[in-house]
């Protein structure tokens, strides 16, 4: 395989950091614009970084949306990826929940990500459990494909190489600080840190938000879904990251996006919907049981129980 000799006239980023590519053949709901043109741009614009640094593009889980992809699919994406592939490195992925048939590790051959591995336009790594390591020339990386937590280097085979760079790339929920949605049990980024400090860098996948974290000189970086997919990314700003292994410094690099292309009617109509629903039970509530139901009971309550006029009148009266 051809690789580029590094030039000098720029400083040449070690790998680019991504997440969460999600490349699907269908438009998601609440998009008006071309979508699949606008992955494409994504995905051009990633490919043509990896170009301009001759660095590998890394990606933490969920290349796809779903394990089966189209066949035209998989050719749109073996054509994109054959370039990079040849001279540079092909794209160092694990496999997130979405990659996977029944979200199983074991069943990864029967996938899309299976399918481009078999292509070898991606270099799929961590299907062999925890017992592998992968090297690029600058650092080594420790994958941990969904369902595997991360380890530590101790409990995995070492690299030849102790001072090299090491990442460890895992698919799992990582948050920066407070929970997505109450009640969910989740790790944060520094704790990973400083759980595992042997890794200079953690980039996870799963958490379509992005963020990064750093703690005594190291880095995780959690990049974000690629594609902005529901209504309530309206405000994401896709991105990717530069790490320069040498001196372990991350740098964000946005990718292009169109405004106006993300529309909430859908989420509107319901939420419309459903103030009504609520508006119309309070009402009621309130006319059942404080108009119809205490009035009416209390004249039932005449009704059925002879009572004198004047006390009747002290009753309406205190109601009233």
């Amino acid at each position: 395989m051809t690789r580029f000799k590094r030039s000098n006239q720029i400083k040449k980023a070690s790998a680019i950091l991504s997440a969460d590519w999600h490349l699907r053949p269908d438009v998601p709901i609440g998009r008006t614009d071309d979508y699949f043109a606008a992955m494409e741009r994504k995905v051009d614009f990633i490919l043509a970084l990896s170009k301009q640094h001759e660095c590998p593009i890394l990606i933490a889980g969920d290349l796809g949306n779903k394990p089966q992809w189209p066949n035209w699919l998989l050719s749109w994406t073996i054509s994109k990826f054959q370039f990079v592939s040849d001279v540079i490195w092909p794209p160092v992925v694990i496999a997130g929940q979405h990659d996977l048939p029944n979200h199983r590790l074991d069943l990864w051959q029967k996938s899309g990500i299976g399918v481009l591995t078999e292509a070898r336009v991606i270099d799929l790594i961590g299907t062999k459990g925890k017992v592998e390591f992968s090297s690029c020339k600058d650092f080594v990386i420790y994958p941990f494909s969904y369902g595997i937590g991360i380890d530590h280097i101790g409990d995995i085979i070492k690299p030849r190489t102790q001072n090299i760079p090491k990442i460890a790339m895992t698919h799992q929920m990582v948050i920066e600080n407070k929970p997505l949605w109450p009640g969910q049990e989740a790790p944060k980024g520094n704790q990973l840190l400083k759980k595992f400090p042997e890794y200079n860098l953690i980039l996870s996948g799963d958490n379509h938000k992005p963020f990064t974290v750093e703690y005594e000189g190291r880095w995780l970086v959690n990049p974000g879904s690629m594609m902005r997919s529901t209504a309530a990314q309206i405000e994401h700003k896709p991105r990717v990251y530069l790490w320069y292994a040498e001196t372990n410094e991350i740098g964000p690099v946005y990718l292009p996006i169109e405004q106006g292309v993300i529309e909430r009617t859908h989420i509107d109509s319901v939420q419309e919907r459903d103030n009504r629903f609520n508006a119309l039970i309070t009402r009621v509530k309130n006319d059942v049981e404080i108009k119809l139901s205490y009035p009416n009971n209390i004249e039932n309550y005449f009704q059925k129980y002879r009572t004198e006029i004047p006390v009747k009148n002290k009753v309406w009266q205190a109601v009233i």
